[in-house]
């Protein structure tokens, strides 16, 4: 969307600065004088950073907006440090935003349009934004599309399950693959869509009319019933090196892994077989797996995913932790309703990092433990080595191999060892997540402080390290 932003302002008329920060440089710095309107999108762990930028820029005059993942999330809260706030956006009510132009002075004003976009621009007319990704990225230089909006399933932890599935209209985006072919040889495309290739046919014949010599290298995320051994091998024979499906849980969402009815160690056995089937047709294949689920109890959802990776050796898993977000995913007023919201400051707001809500089955020491020896064992010596010798290609074996020692696997494996431990020994720390104080413990206080830097930090609003977790809860009551 930041880049639909900027193709729209630009067709609106006016001259435009784009800015992608990537958390290294002086973000201060690329700030340019002459603004007088400014648009952030952001995602909640970054809503500090978001913050203390609309802090700065609201003190010289410039007006501004949040949109992204947090706006939408937590309008209450980002409504007292941006002009506006918006959910969802089309260009007339951009328009209006940039029509009005006014700080306001008391609180926010969140504006929504009543649905998702039917089309956006193309790639030509964000091209100039979509360059400027390529200084960040200049090894992988993937061009962001989108085949659909919304989802056509009902997991209650994701904001998409509320927005009615609808694919995009197939000659734009046939456009929009002439166009990326003008510009590289071999272009890469990564599908944003949440569920890709629903309607499989028709995003299919649109790839093959539009790349029939096969030029484009393609990466998406599919849920594995639409990933038959006939649907892969045509992705395959389209381009599509990456696939990342998500298994999510062995005791929920059986509809999005095409296993109804199917539960435990069946379902693992089920899956283990169609992602292998997977993997000998597509190089690189990474499963999603999500830990602190209602559903989930005792030591056998991590069990199972140990022997999934025994019985799945070339598959790359993606631990997640369930993570509340505001008022996004349907299931958050169940969870506000029984206050087990944990009110942890929104820059630990990563589901690879934090769960934020107090587990149903588990105390959270035993919960830790049980995560920390499944990460273990999915990261092992062994369990490298098979996943290295697994993987026939060159360069996904490889990368594979270095997030495995790096963020993905060991990385992990500190940081929860370290949450563990001060859940263990930090008194205040435990104290806060067993919910019998509200202040913000020492260690969440210090590690935004270093992440933002001194300048940053300066212009926190003061009162923003804390949020109300149910303030959604509480405002339709």
């Amino acid at each position: 969307m930041p880049s639909v932003i900027g193709a729209w302002c630009k067709q609106l008329g006016h001259k435009v600065h784009y800015i992608l920060y990537g958390g290294r440089s002086n973000l201060i710095k690329q700030i340019p004088e002459e603004l007088d309107l400014v648009f952030i999108s952001s995602f909640t762990f970054t809503a500090h950073l978001a913050y203390s930028l609309s802090n700065l820029l609201r003190s010289k005059g410039i007006v501004t907006v949040l949109g992204g993942p947090h706006a939408r999330s937590y309008p209450q809260d980002s409504c007292k440090y941006f002009d506006y706030v918006v959910g969802l956006i089309d260009k007339d009510l951009l328009n209006d935003i940039i029509s009005d132009c006014t700080q306001n002075q008391t609180s926010g004003i969140f504006l929504t349009g009543e649905k998702h976009l039917k089309s956006i621009p193309s790639v030509e007319e964000r091209w100039e934004f979509i360059e400027i990704g390529f200084k960040h990225s200049p090894l992988i230089k993937l061009i962001p599309m989108l085949s659909s909006i919304g989802c056509p399933y009902n997991c209650d932890f994701c904001v998409d399950s509320t927005v009615p599935y609808e694919a995009l209209n197939s000659d734009s985006i046939k456009k929009d693959f002439q166009f990326a072919l003008s510009k590289f040889k071999r272009p890469r495309i990564g599908w944003y869509d949440p569920n890709f290739a629903v309607r499989f046919e028709s995003i299919m014949e649109a790839i093959e009319e539009s790349d029939p010599q096969r030029k484009i290298d393609f990466i998406a995320e599919c849920n594995l019933s639409t990933l038959t051994e006939t649907n892969v091998k045509r992705l395959r024979k389209n381009g599509f090196d990456t696939i990342l499906p998500g298994i999510e849980s062995w005791f929920a969402f059986d509809k999005k892994v095409g296993s109804v009815g199917i539960q435990g160690y069946e379902k693992v056995k089920q899956i283990s077989e169609q992602v292998n089937m997977i993997h000998r047709i597509i190089p690189l294949v990474n499963v999603n797996f999500m830990f602190g689920l209602d559903s989930d109890q005792g030591p056998e959802p991590f069990e199972l995913t140990k022997k999934f990776i025994d019985l799945t050796p070339g598959v790359y898993p993606v631990f997640v932790l369930l993570g509340v977000f505001g008022q996004a995913p349907p299931c958050n007023i169940k969870y506000q309703r029984e206050n087990r919201i944990i009110p942890i400051p929104f820059h630990f707001h990563r589901s690879v990092h934090f769960i934020n809500i107090k587990p149903k089955n588990y105390s959270w020491i035993e919960f830790y433990d049980y995560l920390i020896d499944m990460i273990k064992y999915c990261f092992s010596k062994r369990a490298l080595y098979r996943r290295f010798i697994s993987m026939k290609n060159g360069i996904p074996r490889w990368l594979i191999l270095a997030q495995s020692a790096s963020t993905g696997g060991f990385a992990k494996i500190s940081h929860h060892s370290e949450v563990t431990l001060r859940l263990r020994t930090d008194q205040p720390f435990r104290r806060f997540f067993e919910q019998e104080t509200l202040e913000i413990p020492d260690f969440f206080k210090e590690r935004i402080k270093m992440d933002l830097g001194p300048e940053l930090w300066s212009w926190l609003p003061k009162d923003s390290l804390e949020h109300d977790p149910n303030a959604y809860y509480e405002s339709l009551t």
